[in-house]
């Protein structure tokens, strides 16, 4: 007998209850999903689109203001405002993705490590996050920017030494409030290892927490690197980037205003659209949030 229908019912009632279902039935991260997904459609595509290159210059179309042939305008050497924007947007969500996967991962290892063994591990490791907590990430980034120089690698490298040590903080505090539990103890009458007990009790249970706070810290990202490359200490021109797009219409604000706030307003909308997210997610892996 054929029971394709009861197994197609099954299936349907199997992804309902699945996580990514959950996801996409959040409202918050239906509205992430409705600011970054032309955001990001755009730039992916951008090779694509009937726009001249981000570095192509038009002496004879120089600060124009808005229009069908140039959506956001064009700057003082004639070049697409909209071309340029999305080649920052490129640089800048790699930048936040980047620094969000780094300092996830090294702030799951050394907080895991930390709170998991304790003693002089533990000791060490929060003097050393004290040490940088104590400066705000702005202020810390530039001051390793200053150190390891300019570029996206030099800028990926600073703001994330700026954000690990919170991840680590988070994870600790995690890590502490889970290694006497029952099942740990459990466990180590059993005579697992601590390597066992920290990849398969410890970790999957602090994991969610900090993808939240992964999803902030891209956010995060793109805001300090738009600052660092808007004073100069960031992606150097002529490569564009949204901080330094800013900066060069600074001085024309009152004749072409398109050309630092049209970037800045991608700008709100990407750290708009990131913390919808980071908060949708919270809500979908906290078992408090859920109806």
């Amino acid at each position: 007998m054929i029971t394709l229908p009861a197994r197609r019912w099954s299936d349907l009632g199997t992804l309902r209850q699945s996580g990514l279902w959950r996801l996409l039935g959040n409202s918050r991260i239906q509205l992430a999903i409705a600011i970054l997904g032309p955001i990001l459609f755009l730039t992916i595509f951008r090779s694509m689109l009937p726009l001249p290159g981000p570095l192509q210059t038009n002496l004879q179309a120089m600060t124009q203001p808005p229009s069908l042939g140039h959506l956001f305008g064009t700057d003082r050497m004639g070049r697409d405002i909209l071309s340029r924007t999305l080649a920052g947007v490129q640089i800048s969500m790699f930048v936040g993705f980047a620094v969000a996967l780094l300092a996830l991962v090294v702030g799951l290892v050394m907080g895991t490590l930390s709170g998991f063994f304790g003693g002089v591990i533990d000791r060490i490791m929060m003097a050393i996050t004290d040490i940088f907590l104590a400066f705000p990430s702005l202020l810390l980034a530039i001051g390793l920017v200053s150190v390891l120089g300019t570029g996206m690698i030099p800028v990926v490298l600073a703001i994330s030494l700026s954000d690990v040590p919170r991840f680590i903080r988070l994870q600790r505090s995690m890590v502490l409030s889970l290694r006497n539990r029952a099942y740990i103890d459990a466990a180590r009458t059993v005579k697992a290892s601590q390597v066992w007990l920290m990849t398969r009790h410890i970790i999957p249970n602090t994991i969610a927490p900090l993808l939240v706070a992964a999803s902030i810290a891209a956010a995060n990202a793109i805001l300090v690197e738009a600052g660092l490359s808007f004073l100069g200490l960031g992606i150097m021109p002529p490569e564009p980037s949204l901080g330094n797009l800013i900066r060069d219409g600074q001085s024309y604000l009152e004749q072409a205003w398109w050309i630092s706030t049209l970037p800045g307003v991608v700008i709100l909308m990407i750290a708009i659209g990131l913390h919808f997210l980071s908060d949708g997610i919270r809500q979908v892996l906290d078992p408090r949030s859920r109806k």
